[in-house]
């Protein structure tokens, strides 16, 4: 039985893998960006649509701030936050115009604080993380040195010695 009455003999994956290979050259914060750009345009669109105060539609921002922040840093996280406060206000205010006083309410210094705080701790701790992750991987190829043999212990010990030494030389 078919589920969707699908008479080919053959099933092609020729659109899976030309996907495969375009995102090949993309790297992993590229696509972070990306996906993160998608997500603004999405909340954006979302409240532009059905967009009132109190719906929640604008929470969803904070997933487009912790995957800019993700592949970026706690600056460019920051900025994140920045860029959609402006595009909630934006789409909130859109029949009746921004203005500056717009962003000095409550509300928005409150939104403000959450957004720009979400992408200041997710770019710190994403730029740890990747800290952490650089330092675990030389350590890794210093202990596959030594499991391997691949180690010279007679100019670790020359090394040694000369830093052991009183005068340095």
């Amino acid at each position: 039985m078919y589920l969707f009455a699908i008479e080919s003999d053959r099933v092609s994956n020729a659109g899976v893998a030309s996907v495969r290979e375009a995102l090949a050259g993309i790297t992993i914060p590229q696509r972070l960006l990306i996906a993160s750009a998608v997500v603004y345009g999405g909340v954006f669109a979302l409240l532009l649509e059905f967009g009132r105060p109190g719906l929640g539609i604008g929470y969803g921002f904070f997933v487009a701030i912790i995957l800019a922040a993700a592949a970026t840093g706690p600056y460019l996280g920051a900025v994140a936050g920045l860029g959609a406060l402006f595009l909630y206000e934006l789409a909130v205010h859109e029949r009746a115009g921004l203005v500056l006083p717009d962003f000095d309410h409550a509300p928005a210094l409150v939104r403000l604080a959450a957004f720009v705080a979400a992408g200041v701790v997710t770019g710190f701790l994403a730029q740890r993380l990747r800290l952490m992750l650089a330092q675990s991987l030389s350590m890794l190829e210093e202990l596959s040195d030594i499991a391997y043999g691949r180690v010279d212990w007679a100019a670790l010990d020359r090394a040694r010695a000369q830093d052991a030494s009183p005068d340095g030389v």
